[in-house]
């Protein structure tokens, strides 16, 4: 229902009302304990977000289910938003040289951050709407199968993407294919820290069953602890990052980060 009414609302008009209520909850939330940077704005918290599911607490799903301390009251970015851009400010020099940017089912955050900037050249595009808002200039793309020539963009973001689609080898494929040599890939999804091997039930079909089976009504697949494999048998070098464990020198816990989620840096 939640997406259905989505679907009737304009983008302008779900834009203008999301506004309002971002101001208010802004000012109530204000403080200094937390901080955004993609509205450059402080919070004494950050609203709570995601859904708890039975499957996500059994198999332990990070970057799924609940959080207290989540979303950003003011832009809406996510834990896992603010994540990419800790990688992005701390460990890359994107902000400061030019470069061409891929990326797939934008989140609004980190789209208004990289889409203003002089230097890079942004493209982004996505592959389905349903339950989504995106600007009415995003590109419709299947990324199992790029329009884009080869070895084209430095830089590629795919965060929680892969979960939706049925192809994730071929998808994975077309990255490396599109991304330079040279370049890297930020390639985040939902993974359970319990399971060895990525679960897939195709017999799984409906809305209803797949939030049961795999903890949200469009996904098809709980990655496991072999996701790093799955991109290394599809011609990438991947490093697996956990600031937490590399103690990046800065207070994280102020960005209010998930200090389970590891990035997935893909190289070629």
């Amino acid at each position: 229902m939640h997406s259905q009414i989505k679907k009737l609302i304009p983008f302008w008009l779900a834009k203008k009302l999301r506004g309002g209520y971002q101001k208010t909850s802004a000012f109530i939330l204000r403080g200094n304990e937390f901080y955004c940077p993609f509205c450059g704005n402080s919070f004494r918290k950050f609203r709570p977000g995601g859904i708890d599911l039975p499957v996500i607490r059994e198999k332990h799903i990070i970057g799924a289910g609940y959080r207290l301390n989540n979303v950003c009251p003011r832009c809406y970015s996510l834990d896992r938003d603010r994540l990419v851009y800790l990688f992005l400010s701390m460990k890359t020099d994107i902000f400061k040289t030019s470069c061409k940017v891929f990326h797939v089912a934008p989140e609004s955050c980190i789209r208004a951050l990289l889409s203003n900037l002089p230097n890079i050249d942004y493209t982004a595009g996505m592959k389905y709407h349903e339950g989504y808002y995106y600007e009415r200039n995003t590109n419709k793309l299947d990324i199992t199968c790029l329009q884009f020539e080869d070895n084209i963009f430095d830089v590629i973001i795919c965060n929680h993407v892969l979960e939706h689609i049925k192809d994730d080898l071929k998808a994975i494929s077309e990255l490396h294919r599109v991304l330079k040599p040279g370049g890297y890939a930020i390639l985040q999804v939902p993974m359970s820290k319990l399971i060895e091997k990525t679960f897939e039930d195709e017999s799984v079909t409906t809305a209803e069953g797949r939030e049961i089976v795999f903890g949200q009504f469009n996904h098809i697949r709980i990655y496991g602890q072999d996701y790093q494999a799955r991109l290394s048998s599809r011609g990438f070098i991947v490093k697996k990052i956990n600031p937490y464990n590399e103690k990046w020198d800065t207070d994280l816990d102020k960005f209010a980060i998930n200090p389970e989620e590891d990035l997935y840096i893909a190289y070629k």
